[in-house]
Order: structure tokens, then C-alpha cells, then sequence
């Protein structure tokens, strides 16, 4: 169990290392990243929780780190604690930086472990394609890289998913 927060969700299916889950709304701090292994956006994102906000408000941090891919980029983003919902979450200072809502959802995920780096991570998105598409699972979003370790955290050790929104078909 982790000692941080990370957003809530139900597992509806699990078959070995893959889940269809139903999250719980959530919000993240966002900004876009150009490369998986950059880390301008993680200190603007560290920035911001540790008070760089209008309000001077030091938040707790959460997991995981997650990075929603795009055509050309992709964004990092912070979960925001729970205790904070639409205008009480802390307003960013820097303008890079943006507040996105995750509405109730299902999505698709796979777990790994190891680095994430690009190849890996790509492996792994068509692991999870190949999977749902066996299983008639429709996606309605892109891709995001969910990291629940730091950096220092032996590749071993590291937990990392993929999620993808999805289309859960009416019973």
C-alpha cells in the first residue's frame, strides 16, 4: 500500500496483468512535456506543489506521475489531492501549468514494471491494444503512462501502467 494518494477506482475485470477499472472523478495539475525522459515539466509541476501557487499552499504529493501521449507531445501532470475539488484546487502562477478534470470513467489498463522508457512503453500500448481488441473493448481516449516510483526506485521495483479511457458496453 502506498503512502501517498492516487485516484480511486473499481476493479471490473482482471485477467493477469490486465484490468478494466471504473475511476472515480479526478483532477490533475498538467503541462506538456516534449520527451518521456525530460524533467522541465516534473519541476514545474514539484513548483507548483511546493507553494508555487496563488494561495502559497504546499500540497501533498500523490501518485502516480502521469503523461497523457499526444500527436507531437505529451503532458505530465500531478494528481491533485482529493481534499481539493473544482475551485478550491490551488491555481497555478506559472501559465504552462493547467487543471484538468477526469470525470467518472472506465478505462483499460496494463501493469509492468522496469524503466518506461520509449520502447517499452510502446510494447506495452500494443500489449494492451492486442488485448482489448481480443476482448471487444472499444478506446475513447489516448494512451497515458501512469509511474508510481521515483526516479531512484530500482528499475525491479518500479510499478508503471498504461491506461486508456474506454467504451463499456450496456448489459
Amino acid at each position: 500500500m502506498s503512502k501517498y494518494e492516487a485516484p480511486q477506482y473499481e476493479v471490473i475485470k482482471k485477467e493477469n496483468k490486465f484490468e478494466i477499472r471504473l475511476y472515480e472523478a479526478f483532477d490533475t495539475t498538467s503541462v506538456d512535456e516534449s520527451k518521456l525522459s525530460g524533467y522541465s515539466g516534473f519541476n514545474l509541476l514539484f513548483s507548483y506543489i511546493s507553494g508555487n501557487n496563488k494561495s502559497n499552499e504546499k500540497i501533498s504529493m500523490t501518485v502516480p506521475v502521469i503523461n497523457e501521449f499526444k500527436d507531437e507531445s505529451m503532458s505530465m501532470e500531478f494528481v491533485v489531492p482529493s481534499k481539493y475539488k473544482g475551485s478550491d484546487i490551488p491555481v497555478p502562477l506559472n501559465p504552462n501549468l493547467e487543471t484538468k478534470h477526469y470525470p467518472k470513467h472506465h478505462a483499460a489498463s496494463i501493469s509492468f514494471r522496469g524503466r518506461s522508457t520509449k520502447n517499452h512503453v510502446e510494447r506495452m500500448k500494443n500489449q494492451l491494444s492486442d488485448w482489448m481488441s481480443l476482448n471487444d473493448v472499444v478506446a475513447t481516449g489516448p494512451f497515458r503512462l501512469a509511474r508510481f516510483n521515483p526516479p531512484f526506485t530500482p528499475p525491479c521495483l518500479r510499478h508503471n501502467e498504461i491506461i486508456i479511457d474506454i467504451k463499456m458496453n450496456q448489459e
